[in-house]
């Protein structure tokens, strides 16, 4: 039996910057909650269909934009002002605010490209507070992308075009002193990966990487699957993310 949820358009400030965020609440006097986030250039669109789902099986959900995050943001603040840290610290603004319903009995972190590695820096950061983390196509490889790209240029750029995304200099700097793989060795959380086989943006290397580094990971890998997920293994995802949760509560 599914069970009715109501959805709640919240905001969040950081220095004064507004972070929008939709909260889907179980009706229920207790419940987990999951946060995720968008990759880059994302908005919080993208995890609805997860947040239906984890909502209608009594999980609480929070989908956000960061701040800058992209062209389409509901948030504040600008694209090249960005970066993993300045979105790490977003995340836990949203977790502080979140935490202080009395409902909630535990926090995941699901973050999709480079909402995972964003998630990761967070899981690290507050180890006993993070339930369980799960990185969607998670996007680790940027770290090491970015520095060979650095290498065309005698100094880091005041702007960047990443992708589809322009980034300030701060985003390239923030990354560079990011020692992802190493942080992921602090969270002795469970973790789950899920990766696609045919996905031309995040490496198979880099992500077998962090399966080692994680002391506790799972590492599903879908085949024929490409960056994002937009295919028929879409509900299958969802399926797995559900069923992660539902196991820790």
């Amino acid at each position: 039996m599914k069970t009715k949820y109501n959805i709640v358009q919240k905001d969040f400030y950081r220095d004064f910057k507004k972070i929008y965020g939709e909260v889907y609440y179980p009706e229920a006097d207790h419940f987990p909650l999951a946060i995720f986030s968008h990759g880059l250039g994302g908005v919080h669109e993208g995890s609805r269909d997860f947040a239906e789902v984890l909502a209608q099986n009594g999980i609480a959900v929070c989908i956000f934009d960061f701040i800058g995050g992209s062209y389409q943001s509901k948030s504040d603040g600008k694209t090249t002002e960005m970066s993993v840290l300045s979105e790490a610290d977003d995340l836990e603004t949203v977790i502080d605010e979140l935490e202080k319903d009395e409902r909630i009995t535990r926090i995941f972190l699901a973050g999709k490209s480079q909402g995972a590695f964003v998630s990761t820096i967070v899981a690290a950061r507050r180890p006993k507070k993070i339930a369980g983390l799960i990185g969607l196509y998670p996007g680790y490889i940027l770290a090491d992308a970015v520095e060979e790209e650095m290498r065309k240029f005698e100094e880091i750029p005041d702007t960047y075009e990443l992708l589809w995304l322009k980034v300030g200099s701060i985003y390239i700097k923030d990354l560079l002193k990011t020692p992802i793989y190493e942080m992921m060795k602090e969270y002795d959380g469970d973790v789950l990966l899920i990766h696609g086989d045919k996905d031309k943006l995040v490496t198979m290397e880099s992500v077998e990487k962090a399966r080692n580094c994680f002391p506790n990971c799972e590492l599903i890998v879908l085949k024929g699957a490409e960056h994002g997920f937009h295919g028929p293994e879409r509900e299958e995802v969802i399926d797995m993310v559900l069923d992660f949760i539902l196991k820790r509560i």
